[in-house]
């Protein structure tokens, strides 16, 4: 972790999912605060991101990671994982704050 912040008991964290469920290449959809967040996981690395792409609003949950970067299904969009930002002119996507404590993956704002 990279503060003192313990996601178990930071009401701003929840328990997504484990790391198991979270398959290379592809992203895993998961409910955090009432919104559809993709857990993805690009080699050793894990990244969390709205699942809505900005430039249609359609769902990105059977897009493509790859180099550090979710490519969107519907148009070949690029969101670089870690800060959201696109390769097009597009408004970036969300990113939020992600720990993994005992094979479990916690999201936080």
């Amino acid at each position: 972790m990279t503060d003192m912040t313990n996601p178990t008991t930071d009401e701003n964290f929840e328990r997504v999912c484990t790391l198991e469920e979270v398959p290379e290449h592809m992203p895993r959809r998961v409910q955090y605060k009432g919104r559809g967040v993709l857990i993805c996981r690009d080699g050793d690395e894990l990244f969390a991101v709205d699942e809505v792409c900005p430039h249609e609003n359609e769902s990105m949950k059977r897009g493509v990671i790859f180099d550090g970067e979710i490519i969107c299904p519907h148009h070949q969009y690029r969101f670089d994982l870690k800060t959201g930002r696109c390769n097009q002119r597009c408004a970036a996507l969300q990113t939020y704050r992600l720990e993994v404590i005992d094979e479990e993956i916690w999201l936080g704002i």
